[in-house]
């Protein structure tokens, strides 16, 4: 009996310990998790749009945060550098230690490569230079055979050719033919409506 009793204190004893050491194993995760997560812990993200990167930089520390640019795109009449967007958004509850990823405004007009429009109608050129971000196209007519056919692309007076690289908000002009030049069939009736001249052969 005593062999009996001993024997079930010592594994009372053994459970209850190992219920102590998980408790403990589990107040230090948890609390470890807490800290980790910061949890509960939330502030906003500041309205940094419009600052540059170096002016937003203060707001961000006093709010244990980090941030990361990301990514530039060109708008004009935004200051070069200055934020344009950030995620996630201004006001936005998120935990201290968060990044905050930034969208800033590029310091120019992004270089896009000239595609070839010769010989293809002003619309579809047109469109074509459009969809791929140039912002400034004019259109110059001159006399020619086919109507509305693109001769040539200009920018300030100098031709481009294929491949060409230009900034995005640079001067294009479409230089296309009218329409109204008769020149060319003209002379295609008038040589084909002169009589043949006898060949003279000298032997």
């Amino acid at each position: 009996m005593k062999i009996l009793n001993l024997f079930i204190n010592i594994y009372v004893k053994n459970l209850l310990l190992a219920c102590l050491i998980l408790f403990v194993l589990v107040y230090l995760v948890l609390g470890w998790l807490d800290t980790y997560t910061k949890h509960g812990r939330q502030v906003i993200v500041p309205p940094v749009e419009g600052l540059q990167v170096a002016e937003a930089a203060p707001f961000f520390k006093q709010r244990s945060l980090r941030y990361a640019v990301i990514d530039s795109i060109f708008i004009r009449n935004r200051p070069f550098g200055s934020i344009l967007e950030t995620i996630p958004p201004v006001g936005t509850n998120v935990k201290e230690g968060r990044t905050i990823y930034l969208t800033v405004n590029a310091s120019g007009a992004p270089l896009l490569i000239v595609p070839g429009v010769k010989d293809v109608s002003q619309r579809q050129a047109y469109a074509m230079l459009r969809s791929l971000g140039f912002e400034s196209i004019t259109v110059q007519k001159i006399r020619g055979a086919y109507k509305d056919l693109v001769v040539g692309l200009e920018t300030s007076g100098k031709q481009l050719n294929a491949g060409d690289r230009l900034p995005a908000d640079a001067p294009l002009t479409l230089v296309v033919s009218s329409g109204d030049d008769k020149t060319w069939e003209n002379d295609v009736i008038d040589t084909l409506s002169q009589p043949n001249e006898p060949v003279e052969y000298s032997w």
